[in-house]
């Protein structure tokens, strides 16, 4: 709930998407738990494919710097990356 909050700000402010921000924000919070980081990204209605992989691939997409100007952005590619392999 907290990080729904902190993104309808960041989406207000005009950030980015609301679910760029939820995206970049759950990331972030996760960071020390990257197992946990999809689940709560399912729990938050965001993407989810058939595997992993695709599920992650998707939830890149939402926070890559080129589309989301969040300024966190970056950080969360970075924190998502290793879930790729």
């Amino acid at each position: 709930a907290e990080c729904e909050a902190e993104a309808k700000a960041d989406a207000a402010k005009g950030l980015c998407e609301f679910q760029q921000a939820l995206a970049v924000r759950l990331t972030l919070r996760f960071e020390k738990r990257p197992k946990e980081i999809l689940h709560s990204m399912c729990q938050a209605g965001l993407p989810a494919a058939k595997d992993q992989r695709s599920t992650v691939k998707a939830i890149m997409r939402l926070c890559h710097p080129d589309k989301c100007r969040h300024p966190d952005a970056k950080r969360a590619m970075q924190i998502l990356s290793p879930l790729l392999a």
